[in-house]
This record gives C-alpha cells, sequence and structure tokens, in this order.
C-alpha cells in the first residue's frame, strides 16, 4: 500500500545542528534523490541529498543530524511508527567535500551529500525518511492550472521545535502570497503567506490538497495531493526605521535565543527559492562522479 503523501512529507524532513565559533544554531533540512546520466546509456545515478540553505550551515565547525534507522523495506505506518528502529546522531565535517553551493551568490541553496552519513549505517537498514525526489515537483503539464492563490504546507524546525521523542517536525499551513511559478521582483523566489520563524531556514514548502485534488483543469481527484514547490531561504522584515528588508530567516542559535532585535519586526511572509534551483546541482554532482569524487 501506497504511503500517503501526508505521512511522505512529514517524513522528509530533518533537523540540522550547526555548531560554530558563535555556537549552536539549529535549522532545517529535507531529503532529496537528484538523478545524474550514467555512463551506461539508459541507466541514471540516484544521490541521496539533504537541502538547505547556505547560511544554515556556513561557518559551521561541525553539523549533527539524528536519524530513525529501520530495517529495509520495513513498512511505515501513518503515524510514522514501524515495528523496530534504532536513533543514531552522525555528525559531518564542513570541511569534508560534503557540502555544495548553489553556483549563484543569489540563491540560497546547499546540498549535503549523504555518503559520509549512509556508509556508517549497516547493510540492511536505512534511514527511516521519505526521500523527495523530481516527480514530487510540477510537471509542464502542471504548470498551466497553477494559480495565484494555492494552498500550502511547510515542514520544519520553527524556533527549533520538534518532537523530540518521535524525532518529527513541525507543519505549517499558509497560502501562495504571489505566484509560485514566477519570479518575485525577478528573482530566483515567490512569496508565501505564512509564519516563518528561526528554525525554518531550509524548510521544503508543498502545494496541498486534502480530501480532493485537481489533477488538471477542472478535474479532481479523491486522497491527497502535494507537490515540492520550493525551499524557504528568508522573508521580508521592517527596520527601526520602517524600512522594509529582505533578509534570511535565521537559524536558531539556542544560546542567543532571544537576541533577535525587536525593532526588525518579521510580517509573516516568507520567501521560498523556486524547486527548478535543485537542477542546477546536476552538473556540479555529474563532474563530481565522473571524477570518482
Amino acid at each position: 500500500m501506497a504511503m500517503n503523501p501526508a505521512t511522505a512529507v512529514s517524513l522528509s524532513t530533518v533537523r540540522i545542528e550547526s555548531y560554530s565559533e558563535a555556537g549552536k544554531s539549529v535549522g532545517t533540512g529535507y531529503f532529496y534523490n537528484i538523478e545524474t546520466p550514467a555512463a551506461e546509456s539508459g541507466f541514471v545515478n540516484v544521490t541521496p541529498l539533504i537541502v538547505t540553505n547556505k547560511h544554515v550551515v556556513c561557518g559551521s565547525k561541525l553539523i549533527k543530524v539524528t536519524l530513525d534507522v529501520a530495517k529495509s523495506g520495513s513498512h511505515i505506518n501513518e503515524d510514522g511508527s514501524v515495528d523496530w528502529q534504532e536513533r543514531h546522531t552522525f555528525e559531518l565535517d564542513p570541511l569534508g567535500g560534503s557540502i555544495l553551493m548553489h553556483p549563484d551568490d543569489e540563491v540560497d541553496l546547499c546540498v549535503i551529500r549523504m555518503g559520509q552519513i549512509l556508509g556508517r549505517i549497516a547493510e540492511g537498514y536505512t534511514p527511516k525518511n521519505h526521500f523527495l525526489d523530481k516527480r514530487w515537483r510540477l510537471g509542464v503539464d502542471d504548470f498551466p492550472h497553477i494559480r495565484p492563490i494555492e494552498s500550502v504546507v511547510m515542514v520544519g524546525y520553527p524556533n527549533g521545535m520538534w518532537d523530540k521523542h518521535n524525532n518529527k517536525p513541525i507543519v505549517r499551513k499558509g497560502m501562495t502570497a504571489t505566484h509560485c511559478l514566477t519570479r518575485w521582483d525577478n528573482n530566483r523566489y515567490f512569496v508565501i503567506d505564512c509564519a516563518c520563524f528561526p528554525g525554518s531556514s531550509g524548510s521544503p514548502v508543498f502545494l496541498y490538497e486534502d480530501g480532493i485534488y485537481r489533477v488538471g483543469g477542472d478535474k479532481y481527484a479523491p486522497g491527497t495531493g502535494a507537490k515540492l514547490i520550493g525551499t524557504l531561504w528568508g522573508g521580508p522584515t521592517y527596520s527601526n526605521k520602517g524600512k522594509l528588508i529582505p533578509k534570511p530567516v535565521p537559524s536558531l542559535l539556542a544560546a542567543d535565543a532571544d537576541a533577535i532585535p525587536v525593532i526588525e519586526v518579521m510580517m509573516n511572509l516568507g520567501f521560498v527559492i523556486h524547486a527548478d534551483a535543485l537542477d542546477d546541482f546536476i552538473p556540479i554532482i555529474s563532474r563530481l562522479i565522473e571524477n570518482n569524487q
């Protein structure tokens, strides 16, 4: 039986703890499989990644992620439980070559290759998470039917909050504030109306319909529909002089969580990098595979 999209969405993220000279900070990442052409015709290489923002990991000396590991092929119930699982915290060296930055300095996006993590998990076991891929994104046939106002959900760790006992994120609901396929002010992102807090950086954002969902034009199907449309990176704030400033949503700094100046007021709007920016990593990863890196 296929997993409900709502369950898959809830299992798609990981809480990222970043340790730097400034202390510990918390952000969000999500799991994504990127496909690149293989040397043999008709085949592809699948590279598992954690997607997040550059500002979540920049300056980090150590990164930690906590994963629940289950037996490969285990049935995952709709509440995210399995018959057997074991929790492990994995440490990553940011200087070890696992982090790849988006080539455009204006795009606050990076990926963490999961080889360091998966190589430490015994054969026959796998992270109890759902990896998104291009099939989760809108296709060209969907584009004509996307409206300026759509319901969305965002999954992550606002203010560092999480269900620590079950290792689960927080899901928030909102709507698109601008069309999710167009560039806001000619930038590679659009705007959502959703409360965004420190720790939400790197959260995946999905078009989300439940009960019935559109399958094109005026056609509907029963069930749940979810499509990955982008990655939260920031939002507009008002300065003490009343000036509107686009800023990254800060990762939560545990030792300094209350130090965000109250004169910078968030507007409960978020900037979301378009999902097609993920494709810009394909040539980068292809070159690394060709060079056996």
